[in-house]
């Protein structure tokens, strides 16, 4: 089995000696640990990022990781390791505060001092820094492993890297449809992986591993459905069904105005004026004192129309495509 703990030490220890910056201004390599791990919507070197440095390390690796900022979620992250069987470069999960609480420490094992373990963290002082600790607050070890097949690792919601592209790639040839091909395992990219899973008799718990994996190489593209919009009014689709209405409402305020012949007539008196008239601004003042109610409410009404029409189309698409067959 593969081991990624050397080219985790390598990865982490590139980052030593990075601080956050004190006063209003914010490391933007701090910001990076966050964006990496996941939680870009952090904009602050205050908040506490070990669990971001740990993230970002493994996502650069193109290793996945929990995505969350609670330390403690990395106790079920990646192969659970006994203490005496530890190795530089494991993921360390730290109690702090209470040890049946919700806070932690998480960091990078370096080694151990006697009754003491020496972590590779961020947020240690402030700082990536290697830090020793009590062995006694040890919650866990963790190690990344190599789960899959034919050399691929075990990917999961939150990963990133060439890997994540891989897989998102072989998913659009496969027709799941997930948005950019960008290396981040997020929200669409779940989706996709879930409808192929249960496609495919799988157990559907969004984690690509080997089984998926292979199955994923013999498998054949996904058929479009034979469907349309009338299909899904018959089968209940609310989608369609509001878009009707929308067409319905619009429909019965341009007769109000006298049908859509009406409006198309007023149009084309309203273009005659601009032909008549000594300048092109009265003209258009003209045409636009004549017939302003019906021109905005039936040119309104006209793009309502088309608006509704393009979003029955995109339902018949998801529905022809899989990507979504219940609205």
């Amino acid at each position: 089995m593969a081991s990624f703990n050397p080219a985790i030490l390598e990865a982490s220890g590139a980052y030593l000696g990075t601080e956050e910056w004190p006063g209003a201004r914010h490391n933007p390599v701090v910001l990076g640990f966050f964006a990496a791990s996941g939680n870009g919507h952090v904009q602050d070197d205050e908040t506490p990022w070990c669990a971001a440095f740990v993230g970002a390390v493994l996502a650069e690796l193109a290793l996945p990781n929990t995505g969350k900022l609670n330390a403690r979620s990395y106790l079920d992250w990646g192969l659970p390791v006994p203490a005496s069987e530890a190795r530089p470069g494991d993921v360390v999960i730290l109690w702090r505060g209470q040890l049946n609480g919700w806070q932690g420490h998480v960091g990078f094992l370096v080694g151990f001092d006697g009754d003491g373990v020496i972590l590779r963290g961020g947020n240690q002082g402030n700082s990536v820094s290697d830090a020793r600790y009590p062995v006694s607050r040890v919650l866990g070890y963790r190690r990344a492993v190599q789960q899959a097949g034919n050399g691929r690792q075990s990917l999961r919601h939150g990963a990133r890297g060439q890997a994540v592209c891989e897989l998102q790639q072989m998913l659009v040839d496969l027709r799941y449809p997930l948005g950019h091909v960008d290396g981040l395992f997020g929200d669409r990219t779940r989706e996709a992986v879930l409808a192929f899973q249960a496609d495919n008799e799988l157990a559907v718990d969004g984690v690509v591993g080997r089984e998926t994996w292979e199955t994923m190489d013999s498998a054949e593209p996904r058929l479009e459905r034979d469907v349309d919009a009338q299909d899904l009014r018959e089968r209940g689709s609310r989608t369609i069904r509001d878009a009707d209405r929308g067409q319905a409402l619009t429909t019965t305020g341009i007769v109000g105005l006298g049908g859509l012949g009406v409006i198309i007539e007023r149009t084309e008196e309203a273009a005659a004026l601009f032909t008549q008239g000594s300048g092109l601004l009265d003209r258009a003042q003209a045409a636009v004192m004549a017939y302003w109610p019906i021109l905005l409410v039936g040119g309104a009404g006209l793009l309502l129309w088309r608006y509704f029409d393009q979003i029955k189309a995109a339902r018949v698409e998801d529905a022809r495509s899989g990507r979504n067959v219940s609205r």
